[in-house]
């Protein structure tokens, strides 16, 4: 059986980026510049060794994610402006900030939250076990697994905290996958309420949850050379897979891939 789409996305987005990547990996370059600063002075700032420092760490790092949804909109607006063949710039990739930068922010959030509700499993377990003293506290402030606790050499809790992060990871996915159009439909109908918005996009992923999971996975290996290239090689691959996507979403919103609509006539509409 082929679980291929249809349509050749990733062809289509080849064709779009074709003598424009130096655009594209300047706004990529911009918005993972910005990226790496806040995660820099939070490194140096925040202490990583004990409990309290850890909880601090990823309070910060779900507020930069929320912060990096606005600049995600403004890459989606190059994609969009080059899928109907508009002029643009590296610096559109701060168009997020110009529009409804509140919708972003509110649209990553409560994407987030429904994420965060298929790890609460895993944060209770990993609460009872810190409780009942199978995950234990070293004296350097690491967190370490104590296999004596639980009985049958902790097999059993560990068996709980697996499945407790299989939850976790599961859902995740699937929630990304429902709300995967958000913030395209935000560019695309800015006169939206984030409500609308997260209805539509499971709307239009009915159906399309088997294609779009086949596309991502299809970037693995080519993601996976990136990682080898010491990151070099995600200045050219997220463009790509962000095209790719891009077409992904003209086809549900217009019905066949690369119509060639005007971004101006969509975002005045």
């Amino acid at each position: 059986m082929n679980f291929a789409p249809r349509i050749n996305y990733k062809g289509i987005a080849r064709e779009k980026l074709l003598g424009r990547y130096s655009t594209v990996i300047g706004a990529v370059f911009i918005m993972r510049l910005f990226l790496f600063m806040i995660s820099y002075i939070t490194d140096k700032v925040v202490e990583g060794s004990t409990i309290m420092g850890n909880v601090i760490y990823m309070a910060i790092v779900f507020i930069t994610g929320l912060i990096g949804a606005v600049f995600t909109v403004g890459e989606l607006t190059i994609y969009m402006k080059l899928s109907c063949n508009d002029a643009v710039s590296a610096w559109n990739v701060f168009d997020g900030f110009k529009g409804h930068p509140d919708k972003a922010i509110i649209l990553q959030f409560k994407v987030a939250i429904r994420c965060l509700a298929f790890w609460l499993f895993a944060c209770i377990t990993f609460g009872v076990m810190y409780a009942m003293g199978i995950i234990i506290q070293t004296d350097a402030g690491a967190v370490a697994w104590n296999r004596n606790a639980g009985g049958s050499n902790g097999i059993i809790p560990l068996i709980v905290c697996i499945a407790a992060v299989l939850t976790g990871i599961i859902g995740t996915v699937y929630v990304r996958m429902l709300y995967s159009q958000v913030f395209f439909l935000l560019i695309d109908h800015p006169e939206y309420e984030t409500g609308q918005i997260m209805a539509e996009s499971k709307r239009m992923m009915e159906g399309q949850m088997l294609d779009y999971l086949f596309i991502n996975l299809s970037f693995i290996p080519i993601l996976i050379l990136g990682l080898l290239s010491f990151g070099t090689g995600m200045f050219f691959i997220q463009p790509y897979r962000g095209m790719t996507l891009t077409q992904f979403y003209l086809s549900l919103a217009s019905g066949a891939a690369d119509k060639g609509r005007n971004i101006d006539v969509m975002i005045a509409d």
